[in-house]
């Protein structure tokens, strides 16, 4: 039996730009098994964020292991979206290869949204959390804005203007 040619759904953004909403949606009108990494982070650490130094080292660890889950699904045909954010152009261009690797069709979302309206979203969203976001305050969200790379238009990520 021949397993059908998946295909890996890339959901990439700053903090507050919509992605797991709108991943949530792509799940539902694809049928694609959804991997957000910050559901499981909270599950674990709560809604407070490790700070900015150990942050980097804990969402590294969960970026693999969804990765690896959904790339896994996706060799054996499964559709699979990974809703992770994909802030640094090495982080994307190394994913795809993966994709491309097993032989899966890759399809990339990029979710823009002006810094301020990001972070109006962020700390609000701060003040009355939900069950799939952090406590990210002013100092950390100016932080980690600072390490985001956007996607540029040689990478092919669909642009979603999410304001």
């Amino acid at each position: 039996m021949q397993n059908k040619k998946a295909t890996v759904y890339l959901i990439a953004g700053f903090i507050g730009a919509g992605k797991t909403t709108f991943s949530k949606k792509l799940e539902t009108e694809t049928g694609a098994l959804r991997f957000t990494k910050d559901e499981w982070m909270i599950v674990l650490f709560g809604r407070n964020a490790p700070q900015v130094e150990n942050f980097v080292k804990f969402d590294s660890f969960f970026v693999n292991f969804a990765t690896e889950l959904a790339l896994k699904c996706a060799t054996h045909g499964v559709d699979v979206i990974i809703d992770d954010g994909f802030w640094f152009k090495k982080q994307r261009d190394d994913v795809t290869k993966r994709i491309a690797s097993i032989g899966a069709n890759v399809k990339g979302y990029y979710l823009k949204c002006p810094k301020d309206i990001l972070e109006q979203r962020v700390l609000g969203r701060s003040k009355q959390l939900s069950d799939d976001s952090f406590d990210i305050d002013k100092e950390m969200f100016t932080n980690y804005y600072e390490s985001f790379e956007e996607p540029s238009p040689d990478e092919n990520f669909e642009l979603i203007k999410n304001y």
